[in-house]
């Protein structure tokens, strides 16, 4: 079994890179049936070792110059639409496990790899913040992350903007980060990065409005169609996910969280949305304040003629 399920993988990873979707094919001729095959292949119960995989490559195609790893990480290209991806940060194919696992560290995973120290590794609480509706009231914007070649790497927090790498919502974005997250459940890893990334996601998006925030940003592509199905599907990947000690984001929501703890910015934020969120508010304003300057002006020349 184990000869037969690594000698299919090895022929579709290679008819695809090499010639695509071919008609007539059983598999690849029929899009429905590939789309099918390719998300079975990223199951975690359906994991073969790599170096089964490498093994076969070589004796099926020993004048091949392009490494069976290179070939996988260009197959699965096609599960993170929008992505840019570093061929130099490829692993070797004695440092993946699996295919689940190549995807997991050269798709998603910082680089280099930040591990917490033993002093942070003690700490036990959980933090959170608020959703993108409540942070954006606070003064919080949002934006997209043009250069970042990591799903989680590119998360940062500056001068009152919170920007986030682009992700594309497609039907086997569920299926895909339910192994991802199994799979870091399961390894008793001390960092889990993708379960960390779904938290965050999950703290943002509380509902369709939160969805639509994130989607006029373009931090989000929501390929599904309906925002509510966005927000299902985040609030469903994070239940019942246990956090890691020390999450990845945690000087980011220190940082939210002291932004929204100064009122200064929740007033300013008041102030642009109630009378500068549209060319008409600002308008308005300004003629309220020319009339209140005239009233004055009059109201001044008055008493001064009167004292005159």
């Amino acid at each position: 079994m184990l000869l037969l399920d690594g000698c299919f993988i090895v022929e579709l990873i290679c008819k695809i890179t090499t010639s695509g979707l071919q008609q007539g094919d059983p598999v690849t001729g029929n899009s429905l049936v590939f789309y099918t095959v390719s998300i079975d292949m990223l199951l975690l119960e359906n994991q073969l070792p790599f170096c089964v995989l490498s093994k076969l490559f070589s004796m099926a195609m020993p004048h091949e110059r392009d490494p069976f790893v290179s070939k996988a990480l260009c197959f699965f290209k096609w599960l993170f639409p929008g992505m840019r991806f570093k061929t130099s940060n490829i692993s070797s194919s004695q440092e993946c496990k699996h295919l689940l696992d190549l995807v997991y560290h050269n798709c998603l995973l910082p680089s280099p790899f930040v591990l917490p120290s033993e002093s942070e590794a003690k700490i036990i609480k959980l933090k959170f913040i608020r959703s993108a509706k409540e942070l954006k009231e606070a003064g919080i914007r949002f934006g997209k992350q043009e250069e970042s070649y990591r799903l989680f790497q590119g998360v940062c927090f500056e001068k009152g903007m919170m920007k986030i790498p682009c992700l594309t919502v497609v039907d086997t974005t569920e299926s895909l980060f339910r192994n991802l997250i199994a799979y870091e459940q399961c390894s008793q890893r001390q960092h889990l990065y993708v379960t960390d990334y779904i938290i965050l996601m999950d703290c943002l998006i509380n509902t369709r409005e939160d969805v639509q925030i994130l989607r006029h940003c373009g931090i989000i592509e929501n390929a599904l169609g309906d925002d509510e199905m966005v927000c299902m599907l985040f609030n469903k990947l994070g239940t019942y996910v246990m956090p890691s000690n020390h999450s990845y984001y945690d000087q980011l929501f220190d940082r939210v969280e002291n932004h929204c703890a100064r009122r200064r910015n929740v007033w300013l934020a008041k102030l642009r949305h109630n009378y500068f969120n549209s060319p008409w508010s600002l308008i308005s304003v300004i003629a309220a304040l020319s009339l209140l300057l005239l009233t004055f002006l009059q109201t001044l020349f008055t008493v001064m003629s009167y004292y005159k």
